[in-house]
């Protein structure tokens, strides 16, 4: 797809790449423009220390999405990534445009990047927040991209393994999944497509630190590479090869080095 443009609903932040400040770099790295909005904009991640925090009340959130609705800027749509937010009404807003946009996009592909929290803390999201995620923008999404604490949360399934994601998300109403942290023998990990009929998987090593943002920069390429037309097998091996070179990149440091994008065709591809 020639010229695609893609919605972007998450944080923002200053210093240490996560949320859009990680999904809009990958996804403009493969040639797609975004509209990004920032449900929160953070001084930094709170794994770099207590950040300066400016939410987007729920009222101005709808605001900006009605304006850019009424301008017609998002008719034609690829694609919309969903990922943090800071409270349920949020969550009611985006979910109730969603359905508008769909209307006037069909052939949108809405992936839902469930932001809800990880094996080391649980739920960093307040109760009503993730239960929202769950109820509302999950059942409207074409794309989950949970990481393996969040999948068994949104399924209530116990996922210790690839064979266990695969039932979890199954469970769940979106068409397709995007699995991650998926434990794997020998100290090793796997990310996973999910679809009805069919699974894809590639396995890496376990690293001794990674910076926070990886998921994100990863659900931004896995729907970059989909609205391109790439199928979800091919999708996930370009995204992981592009993600592997991000993180070989950024190695040892405290946040992600994105320059490596730089460097990469879009059509880059894993290695199986």
């Amino acid at each position: 797809m020639t010229g695609a443009r893609i919605l972007a609903l998450s944080s923002e932040v200053v210093y240490g790449p996560v949320g859009n400040s990680a999904a809009v770099p990958a996804l403009q790295s493969l040639g797609i423009t975004v509209l990004a909005l920032p449900t929160v904009l953070l001084s930094n991640h709170p794994g770099h220390g207590v950040p300066v925090k400016v939410a987007l009340a729920a009222t101005d959130l709808a605001a900006m999405l009605d304006r850019v609705l009424a301008g017609g800027w998002l008719d034609g749509l690829a694609g919309i990534l969903t990922g943090y937010f800071t409270d349920a009404g949020q969550v009611a807003i985006v979910a109730e445009r969603l359905v508008r946009i769909r209307h006037r996009a069909p052939d949108v592909t809405i992936l839902c990047d469930p932001i809800l929290g990880d094996d080391h803390t649980g739920l960093y999201v307040p109760l009503t927040v993730a239960e929202a995620i769950r109820d509302r923008l999950v059942p409207l999404a074409d794309v989950i991209a949970p990481n393996r604490f969040e999948l068994a949360w949104l399924s209530g399934r116990q996922v210790r393994d690839a064979g266990e994601a695969v039932a979890a998300a199954r469970s769940l109403a979106p068409a397709l999944a995007l699995a991650t942290s998926i434990p794997a023998e020998g100290e090793r990990l796997s990310t996973l497509a999910i679809s009805r009929d069919r699974i894809d998987k590639i396995e890496t090593r376990c690293r001794a630190r990674v910076a926070h943002g990886t998921g994100d920069l990863l659900g931004g390429l896995y729907l970059g590479h989909l609205v391109k037309g790439a199928a979800p097998g091919a999708a996930l091996a370009a995204a992981m090869a592009r993600l592997e070179a991000v993180l070989d990149r950024s190695e040892g440091e405290p946040a992600l080095d994105l320059t490596a994008l730089n460097g990469l065709e879009a059509g880059h591809e894993a290695k199986p």
